[in-house]
């Protein structure tokens, strides 16, 4: 590293890589005040929220919480109407339990759109002072999580791509850090391989737990992580993409399942299982926001046929599949196709990944942040 990194020390002990405002919508309807009022603020905020909030789901609940949580933002404006069965107040009032600055609206309440987009607007000058003021603070990779997610697979990225992840996670955590992913779905089959590298006889019997219950879940609907994109990409079945999913995961012992949105209790690798009713958003950006609720400051994010999607946190796009040089070109940060070209080994373009999870804690923005990917 050649750089040193400074984060934005929040409240709570968390050191963030970026310092922006959250803007939480707590259900559709309010959602079209809240992103008035970023588009004001373009720049430094960014929106999102519980889609069809009138029936109250905790997981989704629990989600938005811990996003607001998250050390990317030095404040917080929850944004209600009056109806919905998340409450606007109550959100922010746990957001606020992190210590940073918290303020909620309620569009019934304050009068309307216009009388809500202004009093929100007001609100969100406030934020952004005080956020701009945070105190920048050493960070090491020690202090890094980092999560990872492949979409969009195919043959390349379990042979190239996600290999290479693997190398770069376990670098990470030899220096220090933290190293987490999900899928469950795209674990099916790998419940002994997970269970053999687990720190202890709790672990492994967590892990096959949960992959043995996704794999009956999955069976009874008739429906796996297995997609269309997966069969056109040279995919045979899901055993093989889950064996290639798997290889993100590095060679480090496992040292538990998340299944709340928690930060993992220590360093190390980690899996994180979302809680039930907690998507808000249908694709690869809702698993990578998943893990930015636990806590990751970055993604990696692996994509064969080209997922260009991204998430409310930086995302490091790796693809390894030579025939998509324009999508490596403007959307990939690290470009994995020497290995399949035989030029590169999966160990130096493992290196190379690891060094951009380090430029990027640094302030290095990732095309993904450049285009403006930031579905949530």
């Amino acid at each position: 590293m050649t750089q040193e990194i400074l984060g934005y020390l929040r409240p709570d002990g968390q050191i963030g890589i970026r310092n922006k405002v959250a803007i939480i919508f707590t259900v559709d309807c309010s959602k079209f005040v809240a992103e008035k009022i970023h588009r004001l603020f373009p720049e430094q905020t960014q929106v999102f929220g519980i889609p069809r909030g009138c029936v109250f789901k905790p997981g989704a609940v629990n989600k938005i919480v811990a996003l607001g949580k998250h050390s990317q933002y030095g404040g917080v404006l929850v944004v209600g109407l009056t109806c919905e069965a998340t409450e606007a107040y109550t959100v922010a009032n746990r957001i606020a339990e992190s210590g940073k600055a918290v303020e909620a609206i309620k569009i019934g309440d304050d009068g309307g759109d216009l009388k809500a987009i202004e009093k929100g607007s007001r609100i969100m000058l406030r934020l952004l002072q005080h956020t701009s003021l945070a105190e920048r603070v050493k960070l090491t990779p020690a202090d890094l999580i980092v999560g990872a997610e492949c979409g969009g697979s195919d043959a390349t990225s379990g042979i190239a791509a996600n290999p290479a992840v693997g190398v770069a996670a376990d670098m990470l955590i030899d220096a220090g850090g933290t190293f987490m992913h999900s899928e469950e779905k795209e674990l099916m089959g790998c419940g002994d391989v997970l269970a053999a590298r687990a720190i202890n006889g709790a672990v492994a019997h967590d892990i096959k737990s949960l992959i043995e219950k996704v794999e009956q879940e999955c069976f009874a609907i008739g429906r796996f992580g297995y997609g269309f994109g997966n069969r056109l990409g040279g995919l045979s079945s899901i055993e093989e993409k889950s064996y290639g999913a798997l290889a993100k995961s590095g060679s480090r012992p496992l040292q538990g399942v998340l299944h709340t949105f928690q930060r993992p209790p220590h360093k190390g690798y980690w899996i994180q299982y979302g809680e039930p009713d907690a998507v808000t958003f249908h694709g690869d950006p809702d698993g990578l926001n998943q893990r930015m609720a636990c806590g990751a400051h970055l993604n990696l994010f692996t994509t064969g046929c080209g997922s260009t999607t991204g998430s409310l946190g930086p995302v490091i796009k790796v693809i390894a599949n030579p025939h998509r040089r324009q999508l490596i070109e403007d959307n990939a940060d690290v470009d994995a196709s020497g290995i399949i070209l035989g030029e590169k080994t999966i160990q130096e373009v493992g290196r190379e990944i690891y060094a951009e999870i380090l430029a990027v804690a640094v302030g290095k923005l990732t095309k993904s942040e450049i285009h403006g990917h930031y579905e949530a």
